[in-house]
């Protein structure tokens, strides 16, 4: 079933006549790219419907299009539904184009429009639109992946878009908006440059997305899940592979890792399913499995005295909670064990 209440933004700007920029050939391919993977089932399985594409081929000859208008009317719609309250689970927002950071705020990034002049830096305020959509816990999750610079003009300030004030008056967050989970992807740091290639098909794609959608496929589980960690470590793990020897500098990615996003269940080849076995069973029971490291890995509702769970090797701990029962096991070397 497709995944109903996500939703996304795709955003995707090659055109830049007027602000004395180089004229991108990867923005669009990488927009598109993950608009494929987004629709797809076996990715991103958002309806189509539920997809806000803009891409500035979509206006033919119209170089310097599109506006922060007619980017920003993408963003409408959440802004308008979300005061009202949560509109749905999941937020995806892709941006390729050229961006930049602001002189004053190390936490804000926008994306140049089209039509930006050097002395007139029209643009699109990003991450205030992400925060102001954080803070007040229109979506569970939010994911963000901007793959454009993050350059620094001292004359280039960020702008605050002309929405509603957030509620309890100046910028404080609603109460739910502690509970939101995010990851926030940016190809570089702040003051630093993205780059594209052309790539052995042919298409010039942005590195930083290339290895994006590559974590999105490829991660490797832990536990049969695929969280926000995982893919930050393969985005890391495999940029050298896009850069084709060419220096980058590292993107910065954000989460919070006690409140990450499970993007997906995976199974991985090596997974060893183990019997739990409940010493004494009373219907209640809550367990705890955590691993070699002491970290919790997850918690599970015990709906009969025996249950099976698919663990890749190494060390574990079980205990059944408030009643002091624990046990240590690895894997693969104890196939059932009695807590």
């Amino acid at each position: 079933m497709p995944n109903n209440t996500h939703h996304a933004i795709v955003i995707g700007i090659n055109s830049y006549p007027d602000i004395g920029l180089a004229q991108l050939k990867g923005p669009i391919n990488d927009a598109n790219d993950f608009y494929d993977w987004l629709s797809d089932p076996s990715g991103g399985n958002v309806p189509a419907s539920n997809i806000r594409r803009i891409l500035s081929t979509d206006f033919g000859t119209q170089k310097d299009c599109p506006t922060p208008n007619q980017v920003e009317a993408l963003f409408e719609p959440f802004i308008l539904g979300g005061v009202q309250g949560k509109l749905g689970d999941r937020l995806y927002i892709f941006v390729a184009g050229h961006g930049f950071g602001d002189p004053q705020d190390m936490n804000k990034t926008a994306l140049y429009a089209a039509n930006a002049k050097m002395m007139f830096p029209w643009h699109i305020a990003v991450t205030e639109y992400v925060n102001w959509l954080h803070c007040n816990a229109v979506f569970e999750e939010i994911v963000l992946i901007m793959d454009c610079c993050r350059a620094i003009n001292s004359l280039h300030e960020i702008q605050k878009p002309q929405y509603v004030s957030l509620q309890y008056g100046g910028n404080i967050p609603l109460p739910a908006a502690s509970k939101v989970r995010f990851f926030y992807a940016f190809a570089v740091g702040r003051g630093g440059l993205a780059r594209e290639n052309t790539f052995d098909n042919g298409k010039t794609s942005g590195f930083f997305t290339k290895a994006v959608l590559d974590a999105l496929r490829n991660a490797r589980p832990l536990q049969g899940e695929v969280t926000g960690q995982q893919l930050k470590n393969h985005i890391h793990n495999c940029m050298d592979k896009f850069a084709q020897n060419k220096d980058i500098v590292p993107p910065e990615i954000r989460l919070d890792s006690s409140r990450d996003i499970m993007f997906f269940k995976r199974r991985t080849a090596s997974t060893v399913p183990v019997t739990i076995k409940l010493d004494s069973y009373l219907g209640n029971e809550t367990l705890a499995l955590y691993d070699g490291s002491g970290q919790e890995i997850r918690q599970m509702q015990a709906t009969a005295a025996d249950l099976t769970l698919d663990l890749e090797p190494g060390l574990y701990k079980i205990t059944v909670n408030n009643t002091g029962r624990k046990e240590f096991f690895q894997v693969p070397n104890n196939e059932q064990i009695i807590v």
